[in-house]
């Protein structure tokens, strides 16, 4: 069996926006040769919100959906929707107490950044259960695509998110919390027990003899880096890492196609 992973946002499509009929048409055509696979720290939600244009117009069928890292999985089953096939709980991994623990650390890093930034927005919903991993978004998974710029231009400037992510990682080491954390996306911090980073997708691919990974976030600390490795370094496997969606697509139609078609 063969199969192309993807990350979503930065990669697929913009953050958090639908995907472009240009990224449609490559998946399309890459799904003539393998299945398609989608792995992505988002939740099942932001997946059907932003591929539903493709989900909804594809012929293949060949698609998966892996939101939270690999930690869900959801099939699209035409007029019945999308069913959940596989889900694990972060609680009942690591307890209510770490849980509790993290939370409120998170909440004491959201009441410094809005003190020392008082120009960060802050839209609401700044840490997101998504039953499998927590998401701590400093602006807020609310905030409009203006808002979202106005972070960014922040976060470049201050390392609002890098410095938080740095205390984090000191908290839960201290707090013996059994979690890693890895940036997610240009917002967000995404926190999840050991060994639940996107390599646990590989759980559900244990037929696999062909695979590729493109992701955007596969430097030191990006929520990509640990499947775009495991990829590099299986035999034949083939990672790239991208910085647009339309880079995406060349890789898509340049390298992933004539990889998946050799025999």
């Amino acid at each position: 069996m063969k199969i192309a992973l993807f990350d979503m946002d930065g990669t697929l499509t913009k953050p958090r926006q639908q995907i472009d009929p240009g990224m449609i048409d490559a998946l399309d055509a890459l799904s003539c040769y393998c299945d398609v696979g989608v792995v992505t720290g988002s939740g099942v939600s932001y997946v059907m919100e932003q591929l539903s244009d493709w989900i909804l117009g594809s012929s293949g069928g060949r698609a998966r959906f892996f939101p939270c890292n690999g930690t869900q999985e959801w099939l699209f089953r035409g007029d019945r929707g999308f069913e959940r096939t596989y889900h694990v709980s972060m609680i009942d991994e690591i307890g209510e107490n770490k849980l509790r623990e993290l939370c409120k650390f998170l909440l004491q890093q959201q009441l410094l950044c809005m003190s020392d930034f008082p120009e960060m927005p802050a839209a609401g919903d700044f840490i997101v259960n998504r039953e499998s991993m927590l998401n701590y978004c400093p602006p807020g998974r609310s905030c409009s695509p203006e808002q979202r710029e106005t972070f960014k231009g922040l976060d470049i400037r201050h390392r609002i998110r890098m410095n938080v992510f740095r205390r984090l990682n000191t908290f839960m080491e201290h707090k013996d919390s059994e979690c890693v954390a890895a940036l997610g996306g240009n917002t967000s911090i995404d926190i999840y027990p050991r060994g639940w980073d996107k390599t646990y997708v590989l759980k559900h691919l244990e037929d696999i003899n062909k695979i590729s990974f493109v992701g955007d976030r596969c430097m030191e600390g990006g929520n990509d880096r640990a499947l775009y490795d495991f990829v590099e370094e299986s035999p034949g496997g083939l990672a790239c890492s991208t910085t647009s969606v339309q880079q995406t697509i060349d890789l898509v139609m340049n390298q992933l196609i004539p990889y998946f078609s050799e025999n």
